[in-house]
């Protein structure tokens, strides 16, 4: 295949219903596509790239890199990326994965080998949104906790280790799985130091540790630790490629060696053996690099945005407590949030549903602020 004739006219490729179709010259880089085309959304943890703007620009970076394409998941550039996102996450290997329900489901049968238990939240994705599959595909027994609106508390484990203990027939744990932030829990994060407290307990009693990490980098830059202040402290790592990465979709799961070698048997025994991943590395890679300064610059925006909201009057935006980038944004007497709605959707920015429950919106912050002006966003609010 001639990659560099690779989706050379846009326009000859289908897009969905009302959404437009974006022609591109070959000397606008990706960077300037994102400023040209790319819209304010205040409901995705990443920049929701619609398939027109997807398209334009996987050509853009199809034409800038010469790589080699991967034959189902192995070589090529898609290596090259795993040993990038490994070195990233402190951790000796790493493989792709199609779906982060995938990576959670072998990471947790990987150390569930022999001891069938794994120790979960009860509102974690694993358990609530992976239809059974850890039970249903692999016999693992989830034992689910929930003391508090995020998750557990060292308590709550030592409580549930000690009953274990006391069975008539001996069921040691597997793994203990941790989510942070919860998406269930408008991704509220599990304070570090809670982390530190429960993975020390799982060490004591010799438990392997699992990170379902789908958000870390956002969870990183709210909580101001490194990726590695977390990533040390579990054996395994799901790390979504969608969330901040803007992929279609992917994950990476990472570990030491001796687990992640040939992982991508178990990849391919579950359906996962996709013949070629490059589309979704290729994306994600671009995004992957300097994620850290983008994302910071995206915080500075939202600050701004977010001060001169409050300045008018109508709004209030506040943060959650262990919050990370779910804000709730409440508006003044008098403000018809329909009315706020239509108001801004008209300037083309993606917004949330009215929370008639809790009276607010709950918004999400990212980084499709760094392509777009503040004070253009602000307008159309006001």
């Amino acid at each position: 295949m001639k990659r560099r004739n690779f989706l050379a006219n846009t326009d000859s490729i289908a897009a969905l219903p009302f959404v437009p179709i974006i022609a591109t010259a070959k000397s606008i880089s990706p960077e300037e596509l994102l400023k040209k085309h790319l819209p304010v959304n205040f409901t995705r943890d990443g920049l929701d790239l619609q398939p027109s703007l997807y398209t334009a620009l996987l050509e853009q970076l199809v034409k800038e890199n010469d790589f080699e394409p991967d034959s189902y998941g192995l070589g090529g550039f898609i290596h090259q990326f795993e040993e990038k996102v490994a070195k990233s996450l402190g951790k000796d290997k790493a493989v792709f994965m199609p779906t982060g329900t995938l990576a959670n489901h072998i990471a947790l049968r990987s150390h569930c080998a022999i001891n069938k238990r794994a120790i979960v939240q009860y509102d974690s994705h694993i358990n609530r949104d992976s239809g059974d599959c850890a039970t249903t595909l692999s016999g693992i027994n989830m034992i689910t906790l929930r003391k508090d609106p995020v998750g557990f508390d060292a308590d709550e484990l030592i409580a549930i280790l000690n009953d274990t203990n006391q069975g008539k027939v001996k069921t040691p744990i597997g793994v203990l799985s941790l989510e942070t932030p919860l998406r269930r829990n408008h991704l509220q994060r599990i304070p570090f130091e809670n982390i530190e407290k429960i993975v020390a307990i799982a060490r004591e009693n010799q438990i392997p540790t699992h990170l379902d990490g789908a958000r870390l980098y956002i969870d990183a830059a709210f909580s101001g630790k490194n990726i590695t202040d977390y990533t040390s402290l579990f054996d395994t790592v799901y790390l979504s490629l969608y969330k901040s990465f803007n992929t279609i979709s992917g994950a990476m799961l990472a570990g030491d060696k001796t687990l992640i070698n040939g992982l991508h048997n178990e990849r391919r025994m579950f359906g996962g053996g996709i013949p070629s991943s490059w589309p979704h590395i290729l994306i994600a890679n671009y995004f992957f690099d300097n994620y850290k300064q983008r994302y910071q610059k995206a915080i500075s925006q939202f600050d701004a945005f977010k001060t001169l909201l409050d300045k008018s009057g109508k709004y209030q935006i506040k943060a959650l407590k262990n919050g990370s980038n779910v804000f709730k944004m409440t508006l003044s007497a008098g403000v018809d949030p329909i009315a706020v709605i239509e108001k801004v959707t008209k300037h083309g920015i993606q917004f949330p549903q009215w929370n008639k429950t809790d009276r607010c919106f709950y918004i999400k912050m990212n980084d499709s602020l760094v392509y777009n002006g503040v004070e253009k966003t602000v307008a159309a609010f006001l």
